[in-house]
């Protein structure tokens, strides 16, 4: 950040501190009575009851920043996670304070099982946010624009006084965890503002681009491998996707180009289940690859080796789904 940036948000904090900006006040007649066109509710954890939607923004899949500790050093440890987004910034009924609706939220959130990552409220105390004013000013200047209530946000959830509560909390289901930031915050002259964030951990679509014979050619040129996340199988499966003719066809284009050129097809699997079940598994899949492209390309066997590497070499983390779809993979490796 600038110092120039740091003046003018120190200044605006003392002039809102001061009492002098009432034209930042943002009467309650002036908050829209109704829901901002295609918004709704996310089916997990409901509005206060009276509030108003003044922002949305829903991704089939994005990243989140979870925040995971206090503001300090001009910097809000967080936590990146990927998933379905859904991002809703209410504005609570005139006269509800602050704490009031965050433990409202906070119960729900108790009673449906989700645990709490992190928490804290005001400025002040261990309990404290660091700074309060920075802290929610850290969480929602990125989503000014997307949400596109960037003066309603600025003016209901940028408190300068401080006053603001937030949780983070994760709740585990089979289909993969979700986990929830929330921020609620209220200047003395403003609404409460609520801003919820839920992420649905889910695997990222794949196989919806094609690497080409070029492509493969650069990518063992420059690193000797290239992973080809257009090779798909069946769960838990050797059987080939037919999404993947694409992907095989590049594959039989590259050999075809460089007759000399030999590889190893190479199978990885994520960490979930055995070791020997992946290993086995791995191995299978990289066969299946070798027989598609001997039996319908007409690749000679020779120039293919089959290898299977199970979870022995990941390039994420298998601690969520998104780095698990990641290390599913077949990988064409030049011999």
């Amino acid at each position: 950040m600038t110092g120039f940036a740091k003046r003018s948000r120190l200044a605006l904090k003392c002039l809102l501190a001061a009492g002098l900006a009432t034209a930042f006040a943002v009467p309650a007649t002036h908050i829209a009575a109704t829901d901002v066109p295609g918004s709704h509710d996310s089916p997990i954890v409901s509005r206060f009851r009276g509030s108003v939607i003044v922002g949305y923004q829903a991704l089939d899949y994005g990243r989140m920043d979870l925040p995971m500790g206090k503001y300090e050093h001009g910097k809000l440890p967080t936590e990146a996670i990927e998933g379905r987004i859904t991002r809703i910034a209410y504005v609570a009924p005139e006269g509800k304070e602050a704490l009031e609706v965050f433990r409202n939220f906070q119960q729900a959130l108790a009673v449906a099982g989700f645990q709490t990552r992190f928490e804290c409220h005001g400025s002040d105390g261990a309990n404290g946010c660091g700074d309060g004013f920075e802290f929610a000013n850290a969480v929602t200047t990125p989503l000014f624009d997307p949400l596109h209530a960037r003066n309603v946000m600025v003016q209901t959830l940028n408190a300068v006084n401080g006053n603001v509560h937030a949780i983070t909390a994760r709740l585990q289901r089979q289909g993969g965890p979700v986990d929830v930031a929330l921020l609620v915050s209220k200047s003395d002259r403003n609404p409460t503002g609520i801003l919820l964030q839920i992420c649905e951990s889910k695997a990222m679509a794949t196989a919806q681009v094609t690497v080409d014979a070029k492509a493969m050619s650069e990518g063992l040129a420059q690193a000797g491998h290239i992973a080809l996340y257009g090779i798909r199988f069946a769960t838990d499966s050797a059987a080939l996707d037919p999404a993947s003719k694409d992907t095989l066809a590049q594959m039989a284009a590259l050999l075809a180009r460089q007759p000399s050129l030999k590889v190893y097809i190479v199978g990885h699997t994520d960490d979930t289940g055995s070791l020997a079940h992946n290993l086995a598994l791995s191995q299978q899949r990289a066969e299946a690859v070798v027989k598609a492209l001997v039996d319908d390309y007409r690749v000679a066997p020779a120039r293919l080796a089959a290898k299977g590497l199970a979870s022995f070499a990941p390039v994420a983390s298998n601690r969520d789904e998104a780095g698990r779809a990641r290390n599913r993979r077949v990988e064409l490796v030049e011999q």
